[in-house]
């Protein structure tokens, strides 16, 4: 327990290493208990590479290495998938299907899944995303779309995204699919087809 006002583990960036020293010695001055690690190549489980002067590189291999081993698909026969998810296809609640009690901890893996996609793999948010909608009781399909997500993984374990800071204007890309998978002979029977979604 604190006595004083703490934060765990913190990144200070910025453009000038004096200034960012500066800083530092002022949060000091002002009694904060600060450590320094140096150079960040680490951070919360982010693999932090510094590529150039302007350019940073985020990956989560470990983490990966981990939700494969979970999911029984690190050997080397497991299969691959260039996608984490089936093109156009969107996960419905198969209540009609049977429980899914498969070899993997399904609340488990899609809860390790959330922190690649939010940290270095932004191209597995809509299927993770359309997966944890079913944890509270997966079925058959969605613990074949969980693996199917975990073997587009395995493409791309050793990848993540590259960072440029920059003084332009934030940009920021969404993955939607505005009810393209409404299927109107089900629309009735089965609302999850006529609902927009995004990532």
């Amino acid at each position: 327990m604190c006595a004083a006002p703490c934060t765990d583990d913190s990144i200070l960036a910025g453009p000038d290493k004096e200034e960012s020293q500066q800083v530092i010695a002022d949060i000091k001055k002002a009694g904060l208990d600060v450590t320094e690690e140096g150079d960040i190549e680490d951070f919360l489980g982010v693999n932090i590479d510094q590529v150039d002067d302007e350019t940073f590189h985020l990956s989560q291999p470990h983490l990966i290495e981990q939700i494969l081993r979970d999911l029984n698909l690190n050997g080397e026969n497991a299969q691959a998938k260039e996608t984490p998810s089936p093109m156009s296809r969107a996960l419905g609640a198969h209540e009609s299907s049977p429980v899914f009690y498969g070899h993997f901890h399904y609340r488990s893996v899609l809860g390790k899944l959330n922190y690649p996609e939010k940290c270095s793999c932004p191209n597995i948010a809509y299927a993770t995303h359309q997966c944890a909608r079913f944890s509270s009781d997966p079925r058959k399909e969605h613990g074949k779309a969980a693996k199917w997500l975990g073997r587009s993984l395995r493409v791309t374990r050793d990848k993540g995204v590259y960072i440029r800071p920059t003084d332009d204007a934030f940009k920021v890309w969404a993955d939607a699919d505005f009810s393209g998978n409404r299927i109107p002979e089900k629309a009735e029977d089965e609302p999850d087809t006529a609902r927009s979604r995004s990532g």
